[in-house]
């Protein structure tokens, strides 16, 4: 299986981006990207829309979920955002449901949606999902499409774990201290109302991602990358996405020494090639020429 082949096949890799307002969406896909710049936006024909255009028809509460985000720095992701709904609107909602449907079973493989990134603010993890939140994962049927869970602003959860700590707790040295304040934010986000309600739903997310530290570049969406390389559960789809993605060089290399290519034992000297091609062909922009085994 050759990267270029799933490339013409699938296309770029396509994500659908839901959140609420001040979720730090845009600070995410700046990450993912390796951007400080905000993307270009495209519509469904492919006709670049002037960003004051943009503006206005927010202004006017307007919103095409249709339109394509890239950015210049990583052109092999396309994101949409389904900006409208969560604030209550039941057009949006409905134009959202459609494109779903559509877009996750689509036969024209290259608009087909890959995966569903859902933010969630943790600086708001106290409060019960709202019902935006309730009728997506109760309405919306995104077939083999993985819904990834994002819980965006999680270094908030820090300010309540370090509230938690016991008297005892406090007087410990700094560095044992902050650890104590790690398991309780690790804790807090695990048995977080928020993810036990939204995994009784009609349909429940697959996976959630913790994003923090957004502000060291990449740190913060490591994880988030791996937890969607994990739900996607098919191999073209597998490295369409970690071959896309340049923000982790380490989850290139674990899906390259994992996959099907690596095995033990003694080698020909054929099998050593197709075993290097193999690995080369998950770590982006490696170009393989004539292959040497000594």
């Amino acid at each position: 299986m050759r990267i270029d082949d799933i490339r013409e096949k699938f296309g770029r890799f396509r994500i659908l981006v839901i959140g609420r307002a001040n979720a730090g969406k845009t600070t995410l896909l700046q990450q993912i990207c390796n951007s400080m710049e905000n993307p270009e936006i495209y519509d469904g024909g492919g006709g670049k829309i002037d960003l004051a255009q943009i503006q206005e028809s927010a202004e006017r509460g307007e919103h095409n979920i249709e339109n394509e985000m890239i950015f210049l720095s990583n052109t092999g992701f396309v994101f949409h955002d389904s900006r409208g709904f969560e604030a209550g609107s039941v057009d949006e909602f409905i134009k959202m449901k459609d494109f779903v449907a559509e877009r996750a079973n689509t036969t024209f493989l290259k608009k087909r949606v890959h995966a569903i990134w859902y933010c969630i603010p943790m600086d708001q993890h106290h409060r019960a999902i709202l019902t935006a939140e309730e009728r997506f994962f109760d309405e919306c049927e995104t077939g083999n499409v993985p819904v990834v869970v994002v819980f965006t602003k999680c270094d908030a959860v820090q300010v309540f774990a370090a509230a938690a700590l016991t008297a005892e707790e406090k007087r410990l040295p700094r560095e044992e201290r902050l650890v104590k304040v790690n398991e309780y934010a690790e804790s807090m986000l695990r048995e977080s109302t928020v993810w036990k309600r939204l995994q009784e739903r009609k349909n429940p997310p697959k996976v959630y991602a913790e994003v923090k530290d957004m502000h060291k570049c990449n740190e913060g969406c490591k994880i988030l990358l791996e937890k969607t390389a994990t739900a996607l559960n098919d191999e073209a789809l597998e490295m369409l996405f970690v071959t896309t993605q340049s923000a982790n060089i380490m989850l290139c290399i674990k899906y390259a020494v994992e996959s099907k290519f690596f095995s033990l034992g003694s080698f020909s000297a054929r099998d050593q090639e197709h075993l290097m091609r193999g690995i080369a062909s998950w770590l982006p922009h490696v170009k393989v020429g004539e292959l040497y085994i000594i």
